[in-house]
């Protein structure tokens, strides 16, 4: 039923490993405690999926532009009136566009705009949001909003 399925189980304190279905993993934990490091932090995760997914749909949208060096950088800026939530973000594309080709700044230009408008689903659920249900180990809904 599920279009994506991310399995987190907890190796110790504040040390978990989130998998998929196609046996990748990655390790979560808390930025300050070095016992769980190297690791993820959950946001950390969240701008990987925003760089991660750019990346992906860029090759698609952008593809009449050569981009091999392309370096995408995504940046959070969180203050108290954030209220506990991921404040602005920015996601950077960096790269060399190639020499002699007026129209290549344009043509990458659109694919970065198509990404985010169109086809970028993280992206896109950052900037509208998507409901939230945390179910319960009885079967109930504990939590939703959204």
């Amino acid at each position: 039923m599920a279009d994506y399925r991310i399995e987190t189980v907890r190796n110790d304190h504040r040390d978990w490993t989130a998998r998929n279905d196609r046996g990748a993993e990655v390790r979560i934990g808390a930025a300050d405690d070095p016992s769980v490091q190297p690791s993820f932090t959950p946001v950390e995760l969240l701008l990987a999926a925003l760089g991660g997914c750019g990346g992906l749909v860029v090759d698609r949208t952008a593809r009449a532009v050569p981009h091999p060096d392309l370096r995408i950088t995504v940046e959070s800026r969180s203050l108290p009136e954030d209220d506990g939530r991921v404040g602005a973000v920015r996601v950077t594309y960096e790269m060399a566009l190639p020499e002699g080709d007026d129209r290549a700044f344009d043509v990458f230009a659109r694919g970065v705009r198509l990404t985010h408008e169109k086809y970028c689903t993280v992206s896109r659920t950052v900037e509208h949001g998507a409901r939230v249900e945390a179910v319960l180990p009885d079967g109930t809904v504990g939590f939703a909003a959204g």
